[in-house]
């Protein structure tokens, strides 16, 4: 932790690194408070009258032997509505762009912190998942990309009935769909398998990438299987996003780096590795932090990886430790000095070795492991069982149908809730059946049923999301924008997104219908 803990507490507080000759350490700093904050000059941002605590305030410049370096404060109400992204980008957004200028330490406000859940299962629940304590775990990718599935398949249940605690898929095994669920499936039997007769639990992550509606396939497929959690690309995927499919999903999220390289070309710019891969990350929900190890392949140093594992475990407002994962060309050789580097809370990510260290992964692990007992104190506890994917079996499977429009084991309920009665949202004579959608059927969208009694009438509103009116009763009117359209049973009609739209009953027998919606979607809106 630098200097900035010294400053507002209730603002967010950011260090830079100010490399750049060309400008005064002063005249940088206030140029970087604009930049962040409103982005124009400073001439503008007098002649604007602005309120009080929209512009950045400087709050210290230290001129040393070495680069200067500035304390920032920022109000966090100025990102209050913007989320994971908006808080990034008030501290790194067009800065990242400057040059001469770095990011090395920011301090938020519990406040702020408060908004956000962290890794959903940190430290503690993934050793209850795996039922290991008291050693670094051992895990492993699925490589080279090119060889048949069916080598996946043996090296996931041989490193799996060797004691290995996590195998993921290498973050280059990307392909369409259909071949991710027909491979995601036959490694996760085989571990099972394994497991099975180990009666330990390693977890088997798959790789879950592509456009959002894919990448959402795939978060949602695993928890269908009912695996642990994912590996994912947080810098491609976007760090929110990455963060809330965690979050709706339950799963464990292992944070592969890739793409994250450019920040570290110099030491004169881009951002402190441990505030990315620890502090950040650990907000942005991963369990799991992959970062590059000294020594590896790559340019981290010991200061940069012991950094981001004490930024990964120490104290950051309620949001549970995650776990350090070194990573990028570590040998066997080097076991006992990572263990001793990292200590016993570390995932030890160990691909090309373990897997050439022999002809038998299934040894190889063994040996690997016997390894890291020697230099940590194991105890293992029975592990969690794998869970299921929420759907409530026991919940009827048929509704039966009754006279009057009604059906078993759903009763009418209120038309609107107080929220929306508040937002003029005026109707008369409406009753509402929910009957599928919010009862543990794990659906995409829900079933309703509305009835509307003679002369009665539901909102006029509009929403963003799609409606799909089927009628079922009656005659009635849809009023769309300008237009009336007459609604027998079995008519179908489909209200696009900010469509002005109303149900009316003109006639003198109930009118009811059918309306199929998005699970998650928006209140409705007055016209």
């Amino acid at each position: 932790m630098t200097e900035s803990a010294e400053f507002p507490s209730d603002r967010i507080v950011a260090t830079y690194e100010l490399h750049d000759t060309e400008r005064s350490p002063e005249a940088l700093a206030a140029a970087i408070a604009l930049e962040q904050t409103v982005e124009v000059p400073q001439a503008l941002a007098d002649a604007s009258d602005l309120p009080p605590g929209v512009v950045g305030e400087v709050e210290r410049i230290d001129i040393g032997a070495g680069a200067a370096r500035t304390v920032l404060s920022y109000d966090p109400a100025v990102v209050k509505a913007g989320g994971l992204p908006a808080l990034i980008n008030l501290v790194f957004g067009n800065v990242s762009m400057m040059p001469g200028v770095r990011l090395v330490d920011v301090v938020f406000p519990d406040h702020v912190l408060a908004g956000f859940d962290g890794p959903r299962h940190g430290v503690a629940g993934v050793r209850a998942l795996t039922g290991v304590h008291g050693r670094p775990l051992l895990a492993t990718a699925l490589k080279p990309r090119g060889v048949p599935v069916s080598r996946f398949v043996e090296m996931a249940g041989a490193f799996a009935r060797g004691g290995g605690d996590i195998v993921k898929d290498d973050q280059n095994l990307i392909d369409d769909f259909e071949a991710f669920k027909d491979r995601v499936k036959q490694c996760a039997d085989a571990v099972d398998d394994a497991n099975q007769r180990t009666g330990r639990r390693c977890l088997y992550l798959p790789y879950a990438t592509g456009p959002l509606p894919a990448l959402t396939r795939r978060f949602e497929y695993a928890a269908r299987l009912g695996l642990a959690g994912v590996l994912a690309s947080p810098f491609i995927a976007g760090l929110g996003i990455a963060r809330s499919l965690a979050r709706d999903h339950d799963l464990m999220l292992m944070a592969h780096p890739t793409f994250s390289g450019g920040h570290f070309v110099s030491r004169r710019e881009g951002i402190d590795p441990g505030l990315l891969f620890g502090t950040l990350l650990r907000i942005a929900g991963a369990d799991v932090a992959v970062f590059t190890n000294v020594g590896g392949r790559f340019r981290f140093t010991r200061d940069d990886c012991a950094s981001i594992a004490a930024r990964l475990r120490a104290p950051l407002g309620r949001l549970p430790p995650a776990w350090p994962c070194p990573a990028g060309g570590m040998t066997f050789e080097q076991l006992p000095g990572l263990c001793a580097d990292y200590g016993p809370d570390a995932v030890l990510l160990i691909g090309g070795a373990l897997i050439g260290h022999g002809e038998d992964l299934e040894a190889s692990t063994r040996t690997y492991l016997d390894v890291i007992r020697e230099a940590s104190q194991e105890r293992l506890e029975s592990p969690a069982p794998p869970r299921e994917f929420p759907f409530d079996a026991q919940a009827p499977r048929v509704l039966a149908h009754r006279p009057g429009f009604e059906w078993s084991r759903r009763p009418s309920s209120a038309y609107k809730d107080a929220r929306d009665l508040a937002r003029d949202l005026a109707f008369k004579g409406v009753r509402r059946v929910e009957l599928v959608g919010k009862f543990g059927e794990g659906t995409h969208a829900d079933l309703r049923y509305f009835e509307v009694e003679p002369g009665g009438y539901s909102s006029l509103e509009r929403h963003l999301h799609t409606h799909i009116v089927i009628g079922a009763r009656g005659r009635g009117v849809l009023v769309l924008g300008g237009r009336r359209e007459s609604l027998s049973p079995m008519d179908i009609a489909c209200i696009g997104p900010l469509e002005i739209h109303q149900l009316r009953n003109e006639s003198n027998e109930p009118f009811g219908f059918f309306c199929i919606v998005e699970h998650d979607r928006d209140r409705p809106m007055p016209p």
